[in-house]
């Protein structure tokens, strides 16, 4: 199965998913990725012209496309509204895993918090994968949203965990997105990249501008692909199989 990346987030409107479709857009360069696209703003997904998601076809036999290919990019809408039931993560399973079986990398951008669909999504790809280590950006801005952040983020590690409890999850790295100039931020007691405030980013929409800091977390992403996919697999094929991990830096449950 692919190396799993989450994209998450404790409030909306602090550039998640520009973050989570950069990230994508530029590890496809190099590897064959799947954008997971879990939040109900669909801004991903609009772009690609995706007007449903994959449980919403499921539950609700809405039709439209909730897939699309972009080079070696491919999106997934997985849910555009709250659907009339939830499915079962068998039931999602076996529709999920065809779609991410030939990846090298997932990328889930997910909800600010967890909710129901969260887990659902994480017990389906655990039942494809049989084991499971996520590796977890939380982007977040300056001010009263980091301090959320700080205070909650182990909340949501847990919620996800008791989903499912084999679950390995590490943080790669904190993300505090649109710092202004001037603005002077508190020690951070977690790895962190700082991104600033890109105006253009209002005008021009979030696939259009260039965030140069997007390599620096491309580059940690990377430290864990070089340690898990050997050179001839990267971009010729073949999916990733077992692996062991070198990161060792997990989320701390005791704060």
């Amino acid at each position: 199965m692919s190396i799993r990346f989450s994209v998450f987030s404790i409030k909306g409107g602090v550039g998640k998913s520009t973050i989570a479709y950069q990230l994508a857009k530029e590890l496809s360069k190099r590897y064959r990725v799947t954008l997971v696209d879990r939040d109900y703003t669909n801004t991903v997904s609009r772009y690609y012209g995706l007007r449903t998601g994959l449980i919403n076809s499921l539950v609700d036999g809405v039709e439209g496309p909730y897939l699309a290919e972009d080079g070696n990019l491919r999106v997934i809408s997985l849910v555009s509204f709250q659907p009339s039931s939830i499915p079962s993560a068998e039931e999602l399973a076996n529709f999920y895993f065809p779609l991410l079986k030939d990846s090298d990398i997932l990328i889930t951008d997910n909800p600010p918090g967890v909710d129901e669909i969260s887990k659902l999504e994480l017990k389906a790809y655990y039942l494809s994968a049989r084991e499971l280590r996520c590796y977890c950006l939380w982007v977040t801005t300056p001010g009263i949203s980091l301090d959320l952040t700080l205070r909650e983020m182990n909340d949501v590690a847990r919620a996800l965990t008791s989903a499912v409890p084999s679950m390995d999850l590490r943080l790669l790295s904190l993300i505090v997105n649109m710092v202004k100039e001037g603005t002077k931020l508190p020690e951070l007691p977690l790895p962190h990249i700082t991104i600033p405030f890109y105006r253009d980013l209002l005008f021009k929409g979030f696939h259009s501008v260039e965030i140069k800091e997007i390599k620096e977390v491309a580059d940690l992403a990377e430290g864990v692909i070089r340690n898990a996919v050997p050179e001839e697999r990267r971009s010729t094929g073949g999916g990733v199989g077992r692996f062991e991990f070198k990161l060792t830096l997990a989320l701390n449950s005791n704060t």
